[in-house]
C-alpha cells in the first residue's frame, strides 16, 4: 500500500538545508520536486523571531530590470497538486532556524491535518562509498503503516537537527510522519552529490508510488562518480580505506561486516592522516 494521503487531504513534504542536508541531498531533492510538480509558493515562515541575518545573510535579487528585492532567509511553503492526479501537495523547504525551536516546530505541526501524510528529507554523513549504491533508511513510529516502504522504527539517541524535532513532535501530536534519510560519504562532504539526491527519488517512488522525472540527475551521478575516483586514485590513504569500505558493504552479511567495524576502519585512516599531516 503506498503512503499517500487520505481523501481530501494533503501529501506534505519537508525538508531544510543545514545540518540535515549532507551534500544538499534533501533540499535538492525537495526543490526540482518544486519544479516537476510547478508547485507555487504560498506562504514562508521567517524573520528575525527564528532566524539569525549575520549567519545567514539576506540576499537582493534583481527581476532583470532596475527594481531590485530582497529574499530574506526563511522557510518557504509551496502548494499546488502532483502531477496527472488530484492529490493537493504541500512542499516546505528553507533554511534551518537559528531560534525558537519549539515555536518553529509547533506553527508547522499546526499546519497538519489529520489525514495528510507527511514525509520528512534528510541527508547524513555517513562511512558509505562512492562506487556502490547510496543507502536511503525509511524510519516512522509507525513502521506497520508502511510496509513496501520497508520501514524501521528509529533508535537513533543523540543531537538532532529540526528534522528530527518536527518527527518528534508530529508523533506527539498524533501524526507520526515517514522520514527518508540519506548516507553520503563523508570523504566526500564538501559538494553536493547527485547520487544521493538520486537515491531519494527512488525511496519516495517507492513509498509513495509516484514516479519522478530523473531529469538529468543519472547523468550527473556518473560525473560526480569519476570525479570522486579521480580524487581517490591520487590518495593513497583514501584508496586503501575505500577498498576495505566496499569489501565491507559487499560482505554486510558478515560478522566483520558491521558498523562498528567500518567505523573503526575510518577512525584508522583519520588517524593515518593526522600523522601523515605532522
Amino acid at each position: 500500500m503506498d503512503y499517500l494521503p487520505e481523501p481530501g487531504s494533503r501529501l506534505i513534504v519537508i525538508a531544510f538545508e543545514g545540518w540535515n542536508d549532507a551534500a544538499d541531498a534533501a533540499s535538492s531533492f525537495v526543490k526540482d520536486l518544486i519544479d516537476q510538480m510547478e508547485l507555487s509558493r504560498t506562504g514562508m515562515i521567517g524573520g528575525e523571531e527564528f532566524y539569525d541575518f549575520q549567519t545567514m545573510r539576506p540576499q537582493v535579487l534583481r527581476d532583470g530590470g532596475d527594481r531590485a528585492r530582497i529574499e530574506w532567509p526563511g522557510t518557504r511553503i509551496h502548494a499546488g497538486t502532483v502531477a496527472g492526479t488530484e492529490i493537493p501537495l504541500e512542499v516546505i523547504v528553507g533554511d534551518e532556524p537559528a531560534f525558537l525551536w519549539q515555536r518553529f516546530a509547533s506553527l508547522l505541526v499546526d499546519r497538519v491535518q489529520d489525514g495528510d501524510a507527511v514525509v520528512l528529507v534528510g541527508a547524513l554523513l555517513a562511512d558509505t562509498v562512492h562506487s556502490r549504491p547510496i543507502p536511503v533508511t525509511v524510519t516512522s513510529e509507525r513502521p506497520e503503516a508502511v510496509p513496501a516502504a520497508n520501514a524501521t522504527r528509529s533508535e537513533y539517541e543523540g543531537p538532532t537537527g529540526i528534522i528530527g524535532v518536527l518527527a518528534h513532535e508530529l508523533t506527539a501530536a498524533g501524526c507520526p510522519p515517514v522520514s527518508l534519510w540519506a548516507a553520503v560519504p563523508g570523504y566526500l562532504a564538501g559538494s553536493p552529490s547527485p547520487k544521493a539526491q538520486l537515491a531519494l527519488h527512488g525511496a519516495f517512488e517507492e513509498l509513495t508510488g509516484l514516479v519522478l522525472d530523473q531529469g538529468d540527475l543519472v547523468d550527473a551521478t556518473r560525473e560526480w562518480e569519476a570525479e570522486a575516483e579521480a580524487a581517490v586514485a591520487a590518495d593513497d590513504d583514501l584508496a586503501a580505506y575505500i577498498r576495505r569500505l566496499e569489501s565491507m558493504t559487499d560482505a554486510a552479511d558478515l560478522p566483520e561486516a558491521s558498523g562498528d567495524a567500518i567505523a573503526r576502519e575510518f577512525e584508522r585512516y583519520l588517524h593515518r592522516r593526522e600523522e601523515g599531516g605532522r
